[in-house]
């Protein structure tokens, strides 16, 4: 995405400029964690893109820049039909996380290096309560607490009266 008020909303730090050898002028904005920019960018699809079909919200958001085959990407990816309608709704569902995912793919040229965990985290800070994040480690179980071991005094009384078999 785009350096800018969204994604300053999000925490990005600054924006760097992109050069695709075409001069368009693209630049990207630069977030302190991938989870913080994918948030940015599943708010920026909230904010700018629902209400249109897959194949209109590419088409815009590539500036016609290879949208077929983005679009046949992101559809392999997802499900998602070419004028099936961005809602909310679809942006907070496993759909909605799927399209994310491909879209980073796709912009990334190859898999993005974010667990499903941190995908799952960004969909909720914009969605609350889409998916709920599954935790990176397991709750640990309690445990009783490992016996004192005595000491001092009590350790040589211990060893005078108490004999080991």
């Amino acid at each position: 995405m785009w350096g800018g008020k969204r994604a300053d909303k999000w925490g990005a730090t600054h924006a760097e400029m992109l050069n695709d050898g075409l001069g368009q002028g693209n630049n990207i904005a630069v977030f302190p964690t991938k989870v913080q920019g994918a948030a940015a960018q599943f708010d920026l699809w909230r904010a700018g893109y629902t209400g249109m079909s897959l194949a209109t919200a590419i088409k815009r958001w590539s500036g016609g820049n290879s949208d077929e085959a983005y679009l046949k990407f992101l559809q392999s990816q997802t499900g998602i039909g070419a004028v099936d309608m961005v809602t909310e709704a679809l942006l907070a569902s496993p759909q909605g996380l799927a399209l994310m995912k491909a879209q980073a793919r796709w912009e990334a040229g190859g898999p993005y290096p974010m667990t499903d965990a941190e995908w799952q985290r960004a969909q909720n800070l914009v969605f609350p309560g889409s998916i709920p994040p599954p935790p990176d480690i397991p709750s640990p179980v309690p445990q009783p607490p490992p016996p004192i071991a005595p000491t001092g005094l009590w350790a040589t009384l211990k060893s005078i009266f108490i004999r080991k078999v």
